[in-house]
Formats: structure tokens, C-alpha cells, sequence
């Protein structure tokens, strides 16, 4: 046997034996409540009829509500914050439906519009107070061109967040580097505003200077006490496949900079169905957790307590 093909086949060996170990604790975490931060739905084409994707954003693959929920279901994971996204950019209608067919699976996070004027602001507070979101999402490649997050569109918006007492969530699809300012100066001005940084900043293990620089902008957010972050996406961070173990040195990084209490596990779904698998997704951590020391405490936390105590009494605890 070649030295290639014995390491990849003790690599197999490897994962194997951490899936086996991942098994064996699954009894013992039924009594958690898993609930995954970060998924997205959209209208089926057939649905798409009486709830139309906005033109030119028509989603390439199936992110219905139901293949949701069978995944999760598949999956042994019992709530979900549902991300708008801009299939159906601020038309709001379809989650909303969503959300009032499933009560006590689902959280909303609406979609933030900020288009110049005031209606972004009635528009999120119409949804929170009318509709029940629980969060917001800033995209900042939204924003009109030449303007930051910190205009005073995108001040209105997250101090009315702050008021409303829900989270916003940032996107930096882009990287970090091109929106920790503004991140960092709306932390300061506005405290009681409570964040949620999206899939580890979009930072991948570091390999430059502005790669380290990323990483440590993300662990730097932790002076903010109001920032959480979502260890989502994996496979958009990750140089490697499933299990993504080039991530498991920064999964030890953020725990001990953040602590449990303010991490929340994520999935992407239905972007992670064709790379990792949702079942999969849900299973990282806990093939990580002998290598890095994540403790069933920690676990507990990041898999769904830390999202409950976020979202007070949107899932009822085991």
C-alpha cells in the first residue's frame, strides 16, 4: 500500500470512528433542544404562482418550506431562525406564511430596506409589531451605491432594532475587512442594540496577513458584549470537505474568546443540501468536540440554548 493510500484510508478511519463516538452521544443529547440558527426558504416554483421571486433574483435550486422541514426532521433538529433572503427581497409574504403555518418551530428574520427615505424603518417596525420577526438582517451590498451601513438610513434601522429589542444580523458576504467599521461603530453608539454575525464573518482559516487580519477583527467583536456569532456555513469557510476540520483550531479560538453563551450553531440550509448535507451540518461540532475540548455544556449552548435565551419563549425547553 502506497503512503498516499494509507493516510487517506486512516483519515477514513479517523472520521468513522469520531461518527461512532458522534452516535454514541446522541442519546444523551436528546434532551437538548437543537435549533438551528441560519436557513433560508423560498416559494416552490409551483408556489412561486401567488408568492413571485423578485426579478432577477430567481433561486437556482429547491428551498421550499417543506424540504425544510423534512430535513430537519431527518436531521433531530426542533426550531429554526428563518433568514429572509433576496428571492423575495422585501416582499415579506412567504415567510410570513411560513411562520404563522409552523408557531413554535419557526423564528423570522426579516430583510432590512435601506433604500433612502423612512419607509425602511415603518416597514420593520410593521413586521416586528405586526408580524411578530424577532430579527433583522443587514446586507450591506443592499445599501445604494457609495453609501455604508452607517448612513443615517442604516442608523434609523438598527436603533429601531434596539428599540424593538431585536437582533440584527450581518451579512459580509464580501469579508469582514469591508464592513468591520461600520459593524464596530454601530456597536458603540447604539449598546442595547444585540447583533448576530453571520457564518464566522465569512472568515476562512488564515493563510495572509489580511486573511489573519479578518480572524482577528471577528475575535476583536467581543469587546461588544451585544455581538453573537453563528458558526454556520462551514463549507463557505472551510478549504476542505465535510467534516471541515481545517475550522476545528478556530471552533477552539472563538469558544474560548466568546464562550459558548454567545455562539450559535447554524446550517445555511438549502445552500448546505448539496455540499455537506443538512444531517451532516448538524454533526461537525460534535465530530469536533473530542479534538478540541468542547464540553456537553458547550455543546448544549451552541446547538440551542444560547438561540433560546436569545429568543425567549419562541421554543418551549425540553
Amino acid at each position: 500500500m502506497s503512503m498516499c493510500m494509507y493516510r487517506v484510508r486512516a483519515q477514513q478511519k479517523s472520521i468513522e470512528g469520531k461518527f461512532l463516538m458522534s452516535a454514541q452521544q446522541s442519546d444523551i443529547q436528546k434532551h437538548w433542544k437543537i435549533i438551528d440558527s441560519h436557513v433560508h426558504v423560498w416559494a416552490s416554483p409551483e408556489e412561486a404562482k401567488t408568492f413571485p421571486y423578485f426579478p432577477g433574483q430567481e433561486p437556482a435550486t429547491i428551498g421550499s418550506s417543506d424540504l425544510l422541514l423534512k430535513a430537519m426532521e431527518e436531521g433531530g433538529v426542533d426550531g429554526a431562525l428563518i433568514v429572509q433572503q433576496i428571492s423575495h427581497m422585501f416582499d415579506h409574504s412567504y415567510l410570513s406564511r411560513v411562520l404563522q403555518m409552523n408557531p413554535g418551530k419557526f423564528v423570522g428574520c426579516c430583510l432590512a430596506n435601506p433604500s433612502d427615505g423612512v419607509e425602511g424603518v415603518s416597514e420593520l417596525e410593521g413586521l416586528v409589531t405586526k408580524e411578530g420577526y424577532q430579527a433583522v438582517r443587514f446586507n450591506p451590498y443592499l445599501w445604494p451605491s457609495n453609501q455604508k451601513m452607517t448612513n443615517a438610513v442604516g442608523k434609523a434601522l438598527f436603533a429601531k432594532a434596539g428599540e424593538l429589542g431585536i437582533l440584527v444580523g450581518f451579512m459580509c458576504f464580501k469579508g469582514l475587512l469591508q464592513h468591520i467599521e461600520d459593524i464596530e461603530q454601530l456597536c458603540g453608539e447604539f449598546p442595547r442594540t444585540r447583533v448576530l454575525i453571520d457564518h464566522l464573518g465569512f472568515c476562512k482559516p488564515p493563510l495572509n496577513d489580511s486573511e489573519m487580519r479578518a480572524w482577528e477583527c471577528l475575535l476583536g467583536l467581543s469587546k461588544y458584549p451585544q455581538v453573537y456569532v453563528k458558526l454556520s456555513a462551514f463549507f463557505r469557510t472551510s478549504r476542505e470537505q465535510f467534516p471541515y476540520e481545517d475550522l476545528w483550531p478556530l471552533f477552539r479560538t472563538i469558544i474560548a474568546t466568546f464562550g459558548p453563551k454567545r455562539l450559535l450553531w447554524g446550517s445555511d440550509f438549502p445552500f448546505v443540501v448539496d455540499e455537506c448535507g443538512y444531517t451532516n451540518a448538524r454533526r461537525v461540532l460534535e465530530l469536533a468536540k473530542y479534538d478540541i475540548g468542547i464540553t456537553d455544556e458547550d455543546m448544549q449552548w451552541i446547538m440551542g440554548e444560547t438561540a433560546m435565551q436569545l429568543f425567549k419563549g419562541r421554543w418551549v425547553p425540553v
